[in-house]
């Protein structure tokens, strides 16, 4: 049997050029020893070795040619084969430099939640170190229930179903935080088997959400209260009004008593609705002179009562020296309330013993308000977060981490500041400076003294008893009054006799307290001196508007009558020396 065999162009040359001729010169000596043809064999062997020569030298030749042309091919495919591997290098670190440039966190995911490839997002989404890489477990940074949540995720994911969803987890600075994921399958031949997860650190996003809700919350509040508190501080007006005017007759003293603290609740009732709309308010801040000590017992009688259901005891330490200065006490009261729930908020969960304290402090510079518990103090890691709005360490639902955001904003605006002192397990101290402003104190008007002649006033309300009651307590004081019940009827009134002061509510059926004032101002501009404004809600947005286009003295219900007759007599006396002037 004979079996085919291949050589190679190269090797058949190699060996007919060099092999032929060696069979010719043994062929020859063959010859030569059997048949005696020695003339003849040896020329047959100088031939044979003559052309194996030349053969030879001319395979030689051929050879090299041949292996300096595969030498260049080589070389060339080497060189093309080197630039491939440069340009996919280059390619994959371009696409690494990108993918890190991503904010969002990118990985590639196993079957069991392994990752084989990620940015350097996803490490910071990880909680990754810097130098971690593949292999690393997404579950590793992962509480139980997200953990769970996670898994079910990815195996849907391998199921061929893209998924969307959120997952809580630990940020890269051990902060609690929410994250966006995205799992998309990859598919191979028809086949998922790897899973790309995209994910964004969302917990920014959901503040900013929860801020907005809490806006349109406030917002709500603030109409609601806006559009009660003058149906509310009406009949406790009307209240207190009777209760300051039966205080001014001879009573026995139970019954003294009894009407001083019927006026004490009605005006309670009206720091209740002031502090519902200072929290929800929309108008701007009235700075008057204002005294620590006072703002300190009103606001803890406020959350008395609730403080001690919680069996924290809370003392006041106020200083003697009457720390009055120039502020805005609806806010200075919103403060402090603030810090005052904060502190009961921090004490719930202690077992010891539960102390609030109380402290006020004065120099010639500045007010000091201390607000020190014995709760478990503050991390010093969190210490320099606590101001920042919605930063909160109580569970969902309690609080909004808005409480010492807005004292700080408090401080701030009084050009004041405010700091907290406090290590863990040694419990908290805020301290509150504020500066006082000498020039300031000193216009604090004085009280005026009664006129000598009879004051007329126009009580504008369209409330009737609030009328009469206002009407027999100034006439208990010497000064006569006439109402009626809208700014038309007042028109009317000043049309035949004249008053010295005109008290006019700015909300009324009819023509309102602004409507009125256009008219006065309008066909009776000597008029406008002598009017006085009254409300209820002195923060709704229209109210608050006219108090300070009008700049008019304004008092809000329910009235001290004692310092509403002051007004009264500090606006006539006023009117008294314009009207010389007018004459001449």
């Amino acid at each position: 049997m004979r079996l085919p065999v291949t050589l190679p162009a190269g090797t058949a040359r190699f060996w007919v050029a060099a092999v032929a001729p060696s069979l010719a010169v043994i062929v020859g000596a063959y010859l030569l020893e059997t048949h005696g043809r020695t003339i003849a064999a040896a020329g047959l062997v100088g031939a044979g070795l003559a052309a194996g020569a030349a053969r030879f030298l001319a395979s030689s030749r051929a050879d090299r040619r041949y292996a300096k042309v595969l030498e260049h091919e080589v070389a060339t495919q080497t060189r093309s084969l080197v630039d491939s591997l440069a340009a996919t290098a280059d390619a994959e670190r371009h696409l690494r430099l990108v993918m890190d440039a991503v904010p969002d966190a990118i990985a590639v995911l196993d079957r069991d939640g392994r990752v084989i490839d990620l940015n350097e997002s996803a490490k910071r989404l990880l909680a990754a170190p810097p130098n971690a890489g593949a292999g690393r477990s997404v579950f590793a940074s992962l509480e139980a229930d997200a953990a769970a949540t996670v898994r079910e995720r990815l195996a849907a994911a391998f199921r061929g179903e893209v998924q969307r969803f959120e997952v809580a987890g630990r940020r890269e600075d051990g902060t609690k935080g929410l994250s966006a994921m995205l799992y998309a399958p990859v598919r191979e031949r028809g086949e998922v088997t790897r899973v790309l997860a995209l994910g964004r650190d969302i917990t920014d996003q959901k503040h900013t959400e929860h801020q907005l809700q809490q806006a349109e919350k406030l917002s709500a509040m603030g109409q609601l209260v806006s559009g009660v508190a003058h149906e509310i501080n009406n009949p406790a007006a009307i209240i207190s009004g009777f209760a300051q005017t039966l205080l001014l007759d001879v009573v026995k003293p139970e019954q003294r008593e009894m009407l001083q603290m019927i006026y004490d609740e009605a005006t309670r009732i009206g720091r209740i609705t002031a502090n519902l709309l200072a929290f929800a308010r929309a108008g701007g801040s009235q700075r008057t002179l204002v005294d620590l000590n006072d703002i300190v017992r009103r606001t803890f009688a406020l959350r008395s009562y609730h403080l001690t259901t919680l069996n924290i005891a809370v003392t006041l330490e106020l200083s003697p020296a009457e720390p009055k200065f120039w502020a805005d006490p609806s806010e200075l009261q919103q403060m402090l309330l603030n810090l005052l729930i904060n502190a009961e908020q921090a004490l719930v969960s202690v077992e010891t013993p539960r102390t609030i304290v109380v402290r006020t402090a004065t120099s010639e510079e500045e007010v000091r308000l201390e607000v020190a518990d014995s709760g478990p103090g503050i991390a010093p890691e969190i210490r320099a977060k606590i101001f920042d709005p919605f930063f909160t360490t109580k569970p969902e639902g309690v609080g909004t981490g808005l409480g010492l955001s807005i004292c700080y904003g408090i401080a701030r605006e009084h050009g004041g500041r405010i700091s907290v002192d406090s290590a863990p397990g040694r419990g908290a101290t805020f301290v509150v400076a504020l500066p006082r402003d000498p020039r300031r104190e000193g216009r604090a008007p004085a009280p005026p003294s009664p006129a000598a002649d009879t004051i007329t006033v126009l009580i504008v309300d369209d409330e009737t008893a609030l009328r009469n009651a206002l009407l027999r307590y100034l006439g208990r004081r010497g000064i006569q009054g006439h109402g009626v019940a809208d700014g038309a009827d007042a028109l009317r009134a000043l049309e035949q006799r004249e008053f010295q002061v005109i008290i006019s509510d700015v909300r009324m059926p009819g023509m309102s307290g602004r409507e009125f004032m256009e008219r006065l101002r309008r066909d009776r501009p000597d008029l406008m001196a002598r009017l006085i404004f009254s409300t209820g809600d002195t923060f709704a947005p229209d109210t608050a508007a006219l108090i300070k286009e009008a700049a008019l003295p304004t008092v809000t219900k329910p009235f001290d009558f004692g310092e509403l007759e002051r007004v009264i007599r500090r606006v006539a006396a006023e009117a008294d020396r314009r009207r010389p002037m007018a004459s001449a």
